[in-house]
């Protein structure tokens, strides 16, 4: 059986700047190398415990993406990314490349786009795939040999999410759905705009009951007026926000998985 690893490596890097924040750790030139101290561990703990037979990492490109060709508005009220952080990404590709870990960085798509292609094009039945990421979006992704590798948070254990954990989580059927789910709630820290007034709790239940958005948008003279006014108000910003919290699965990829195989 393969053990395939996808790491979001960005989010790896941002887990590490705030768990060093209050205590950084600063080499004999005064260079904060927390970040890539952390990030080595974390590299070093996974192959240890787990034994992966591929390895690769994805990093979301510096220049934007077609989302924000779409929409300019996207990531738009976020504050630029701490100098500590943009400073870790090179000399972090030069770590992976002595690990002979590959790095996955595709313009135009970030890499949750990656990696999403990359767990669905190589899914076969004599595989495990793991997305290491903390990122709820990826739930989307997950299937019967796709699944969610979540690192744990201060010294508590890995958390695998599987079908049966992010269909339990969010009352649903299929992992596919926390699209819609994702759509109606929003997400404030991308800027995607999602339906005014509904949040986590009323998303899952809303297409708990319905299945999809088709068929909240079909049944909305059934729900209460508030929520009725909030989704006919919104319905010409609904597509656009499925359309930026849907991650790509048919990216042409610029490597084979023969090429992320890990020899140690």
């Amino acid at each position: 059986m393969q053990k395939i690893f996808l790491i979001d490596g960005h989010s790896q890097i941002f887990r590490m700047y705030y768990a060093f924040m209050r205590r950084p750790m600063v080499n004999s030139k005064g260079e904060d190398t927390s970040i890539l101290f952390g990030f080595t561990k974390m590299l070093l703990e996974l192959i240890a415990k787990e034994h992966p037979t591929h390895l690769a990492v994805a990093f979301d490109p510096p220049a934007k993406t077609f989302r924000h060709e779409a929409y300019p508005q996207y990531k738009a009220n976020r504050s630029a990314a701490p100098e500590l952080v943009k400073a870790a990404l090179e000399p972090l590709q030069e770590i992976l490349a002595a690990f002979n870990i590959p790095v996955v960085m595709i313009p135009g798509y970030e890499a949750d786009d990656a990696i999403g292609s990359m767990a669905t094009q190589w899914e076969n039945e004599d595989s495990q795939i793991f997305m290491v990421t903390p990122d709820k979006d990826y739930g989307q992704l997950i299937s019967q040999n796709i699944f969610q590798y979540k690192p744990g948070k201060g010294g508590n254990e890995v958390e695998i999410i599987g079908k049966n954990e992010v269909c339990a989580n969010y009352g649903i059927c299929e992992p596919d759905q926390v699209i819609d789910i994702l759509t109606i709630w929003g997400d404030a820290s991308d800027n995607v705009p999602g339906i005014r007034g509904i949040g986590e709790v009323g998303a899952k239940k809303l297409i708990a009951k319905y299945g999809s958005l088709e068929g909240i948008i079909e049944h909305v003279d059934e729900l209460p007026q508030k929520q009725q006014e909030s989704i006919r108000s919104s319905m010409d910003q609904i597509m656009m926000s499925r359309f930026l919290v849907t991650i790509k699965k048919d990216i042409q990829l610029p490597l084979t998985l023969e090429d992320i195989e890990f020899k140690g």
